[in-house]
């Protein structure tokens, strides 16, 4: 099954980023009282957001602002309807509580599986999952993205060398999702224990940490693997899946259909210009429990325009 819209246009792209914009203000306007004081006080309605050209007249928020809401920050649906909760580590105060409802967990497990699609994963796969599961987004989303897909999930999370070296040779995994560390970790493992020749390994997809190119290729040239994939994500946005890089390695993509990504100045908070390096902040279309409206992430990247 496909999951990734291939004829998306630019025009088809701009209409579903208005009516996404709209539905959330008018969303977050109606259902939560930290958006409604917000919005009333930069004097704005639901109504006043027309177009794109709008976006900028809505204020920013911040993480100080989930962490001031706690334990529902942002919450913007009945609690009967939420059905998950996620959080951040808390490691710069109290944690980022983020409420999912069933919807969202549907569209995470959608969103998830295009990245794996995008990987060139398929219903043959078996994915082992090495991430860790808990009150964090990764293992969870990585699992249900795999089982969107139709692949075969060995949900094992940060266990031992040695589970992991069994999993891979009896199952026969094909994908080895961790962060860039474990995979290292593994590879050497895998080329220490004499595993290369009985293991199928083809892809494996990393991330939460940086991870430089000869990191990648040390990683490539140990497993014999036919590719690294680089994948992006937030638990305020979900959690991962929100983009990966493809075979070329030349950045991120975004699933602009979910999100409405900005690129500002920090200390101005004006758009840069395109391809210049500024703050990333977003806007989700469509999320129920937790939606964010120009949520500053603090993470430092870059827009390139063009296919």
């Amino acid at each position: 099954m496909a999951f990734i819209d291939y004829d998306l246009t630019q025009e088809k792209l701009r209409g579903i980023e208005v009516d996404g914009l709209k539905w959330t203000v008018s969303h977050a306007y109606s259902h939560s009282p930290f958006y409604r004081r917000k919005l009333d006080e930069a004097g704005l309605l639901p109504e006043d957001i027309r177009s794109l050209d709008d976006l900028q007249r809505l204020p920013l928020i911040d993480k100080e602002d989930l962490q001031k809401e706690y334990p529902f920050p942002l919450l913007s649906a009945p609690l009967e309807k939420i059905v998950r909760i996620h959080a951040s580590s808390g490691t710069t105060g109290k944690r980022k509580i983020l409420s999912y409802s069933q919807h969202d967990i549907d569209v995470w497990a959608d969103m998830f599986s295009r990245c794996y699609e995008m990987a060139g994963c398929t219903t043959e796969d078996r994915v082992q999952i090495a991430v860790g599961y808990g009150l964090w987004t990764a293992g969870v989303g990585f699992q249900g993205g795999c089982e969107r897909l139709g692949a075969m999930a060995v949900p094992l999370g940060p266990a031992n060398a040695d589970m992991h070296c069994e999993m891979m040779v009896d199952i026969g995994s094909t994908v080895f999702c961790s962060t860039a560390s474990m995979a290292l970790l593994m590879a050497e493992e895998i080329t220490q224990r004499g595993l290369r020749d009985r293991i199928r390994l083809k892809r494996v997809i990393m991330g939460a940490e940086r991870h430089s190119d000869a990191m990648r290729s040390r990683i490539q040239e140990l497993l014999g693997v036919e590719d690294i994939f680089d994948i992006y994500g937030l638990t305020e946005l979900y959690g991962p899946g929100t983009g990966l890089d493809c075979h070329y390695h030349a950045g991120i993509h975004y699933w602009a259909d979910l999100f409405i990504y900005e690129i500002l100045d920090p200390v101005t908070l004006q758009p840069v210009a395109p391809g210049q390096e500024g703050e990333l902040v977003v806007t989700t279309m469509g999320k129920e429990g937790s939606p964010l409206i120009r949520y500053r992430t603090h993470d430092v990247t870059r827009l390139l325009e063009g296919e």
